[in-house]
């Protein structure tokens, strides 16, 4: 799973930005759902933008 989530983490600024298409959003949403730590990673992120 780890090509997975170095594509996911990519993708984590455009999807919180909500730039990206339902299907990119579908692909990392199921990814979070299985994965602790991309799921922890998007957490962290979403905090540190709250943050500012």
């Amino acid at each position: 799973m780890k090509k997975e989530c170095e594509i996911v983490k990519d993708l984590f600024p455009n999807y919180i930005e909500n730039r990206i298409n339902d299907t990119t959003k579908e692909y990392v949403e199921e990814h979070i759902k299985k994965c602790k730590s991309c799921a922890d990673i998007l957490r962290s992120i979403r905090r540190k933008t709250r943050q500012k």
